[in-house]
């Protein structure tokens, strides 16, 4: 019972962390996950053999060649896992009376907008230099946090340049930036991978997003769930070990110093419960789930009223749809669809539960079958934001045993989804032949995030400001990972990853020397354009 390093959670984060600690260090490092598949949102699930679907990677950027998030990524995987690259034009915007696709590389996509709405010219390009100044000082901020505490101050007073800009809300950016409103609703259009509507989010949040993507999208070869597989080989060479079906209950804590963890499991019917222990322990959790319901609820936090008035973040709901024939047949090639009622975000974002009346204003359309070579079946997910009060009915409820009204409910909003994108593409229903949905009550039973969150703590500008936000905590050996100390989705994970293992490790320079080449990249997006130019 006996490990060097104790990981909560298999998210990207909890993974890259393990492996980060097992290949450097040569950490015993064991993995305590909840569901019964390892990889948190990074896992895999299969029904009628042939269908598959991820439940949260759709496309990831950066992931060419070349790229020092790729390098990373290439190391905490040790090469195991391969990404295939999406059509030229990735992301696909679907508007009323307007269609505009993204392609890949920052000139082409800047001269397209610039061709579409010629009267905004210098507002574009002015866009493109905000958008790299708000992600350089979003990489500085980040960076800060390795620092220790009493320098952190100091750091915050260095990096005060592009602080404004960065901490604006996106939309009041935009807003005096440009005119044209469908123009800010084109740029706008990707809001949903930040998980918060641009009236609420950070701008350094919206520009780090856009600039992942100028690159175009990617996607592993043969699933996500080989990223945990990968992983799971290199934490066993090392002699540690990956548990799933634990759920930890308490961290352990003695004289203000993190020792171990409870942890609960389930085996041939009998409830166990068991004790592990470290020297470090990793909280891949979440900020909220580690600070509110894994510490003992009488240890003394400052920020605890700061962590519970935070904003409650974004909900969804998900239809995983097999077809009988490949869906090359309507034209798609394995491009993302995000396809709107309307221009205006911040309405379609407040107006979301009108999903649960048939009235659809946005859902983002993805294509796993076409994207993976590997893949033997068709699917596709259709997914659209929703709030997490239409379901506190069955809240208490087990998993697979909410009743028959929640099933119908489900089904209803599979059908409706269905016939939203279908309405856009004739034909698209035909070719369905199983759905099935999930909901917050999902997300919730195999995340634990409160009330079922997708993105954790959302990209307000109030969490770029916290102090307590960061790899250490205030209790002596327990850390935090992924997404909430870092940003959103596989790559702000994975930099979570890295930023919690330098926090914790005595051998930090192999990847210093990683973070420091990406921040180098980020700042000659042109030179990198060139190069892609040069492939495509």
């Amino acid at each position: 019972n006996n490990f060097d390093v104790i990981v909560i959670g298999s998210g990207m984060g909890g993974l890259a962390c393990a492996s980060l600690f097992a290949r450097l260090e040569n950490k015993r490092v064991l993995i305590l996950e909840r569901h019964f598949t390892a990889g948190g949102v990074t896992h895999s699930f299969t029904r009628k053999r042939r269908y598959e679907w991820d439940v949260g990677v759709h496309y990831v950027g950066e992931m060419n060649k070349g790229s020092h998030y790729r390098a990373l990524f290439d190391f905490v995987t040790d090469d195991q896992v391969a990404w295939c690259a999406m059509p030229e034009k990735f992301d696909q915007f679907v508007y009323p009376d307007l269609r505009f696709a993204a392609r890949v590389g920052i000139r082409r996509f800047r001269q397209d907008l610039i061709d579409r709405f010629p009267a905004e010219k210098r507002a574009i390009t002015a866009y493109f230099n905000d958008l790299m100044a708000a992600s350089r000082w979003y990489g500085r901020h980040m960076l800060g946090k390795l620092l220790p505490r009493w320098l952190q101050p100091l750091w915050s007073i260095i990096n005060r340049f592009g602080r404004q800009l960065a901490l604006t809300r996106t939309q009041a950016y935009l807003d005096v930036r440009f005119k044209d409103q469908k123009l800010k609703a084109v740029l706008l259009s990707q809001w949903g991978n930040a998980g918060l509507p641009p009236v609420h989010s950070a701008f350094a949040a919206h520009a780090v997003i856009a600039c992942h993507y100028l690159d175009g999208g990617y996607y592993p070869v043969g699933g996500a769930k080989t990223i945990a597989r990968s992983v799971t080989s290199i934490v066993e060479r090392a002699g540690g070990l990956v548990l799933t079906k634990h759920r930890v209950d308490r961290i352990i804590v003695e004289n203000g110093k993190a020792i171990g963890v409870r942890v609960f499991s389930r085996s041939k019917g009998v409830d166990r419960v068991s004790q592990f222990y470290a020297d470090t322990i990793v909280s891949d959790a979440g900020a909220f789930v580690t600070y509110d319901q894994l510490l003992p609820k009488d240890y003394p936090l400052s920020f605890r009223s700061e962590l519970h008035n935070l904003d409650p973040g974004s909900f969804h709901v998900c239809a995983y749809v097999g077809f009988k024939e490949s869906p090359e047949k309507l034209g798609f090639r394995g491009e993302n669809y995000w396809i709107y009622s309307s221009y205006d975000h911040n309405q379609t974002f407040a107006a979301r539960n009108q999903v649960l009346d048939g009235k659809i204003s946005g859902c983002f359309l993805s294509f796993p079958s076409l994207k993976d070579p590997k893949s033997n079946g068709h699917t596709a997910e259709l997914i659209s934001f929703i709030g997490h009060e239409p379901f506190s009915a069955w809240i208490a409820k087990r998993w697979r045993k909410r009743g028959e009204e929640y099933e119908k409910l489900k089904q209803q909003l599979g059908r409706d989804l269905i016939e939203f994108v279908d309405s856009k593409f004739p034909g698209f229903a035909e070719l369905v032949d199983y759905c099935e949905v999930s909901t917050p009550l999902s997300t919730q039973k195999f995340t634990g995030h409160k009330n079922g969150c997708i993105y954790g703590l959302p990209c307000v500008p109030q969490k770029f400001s916290v102090d307590w936000l960061s790899p250490r905590t205030p209790v002596k050996n327990l850390y935090l990972t992924g997404s909430d100390i870092s940003g959103h989705g596989i790559v702000g994970a994975l930099m979570g990853g890295a930023m919690t293992t330098m926090a914790a490790s005595q051998k930090k320079l192999p990847i210093i020397k990683l973070l420091i080449s990406t921040q180098r990249l980020s700042r000659h997006p042109e030179k990198r354009d060139v190069l892609l130019e040069s492939s495509v």
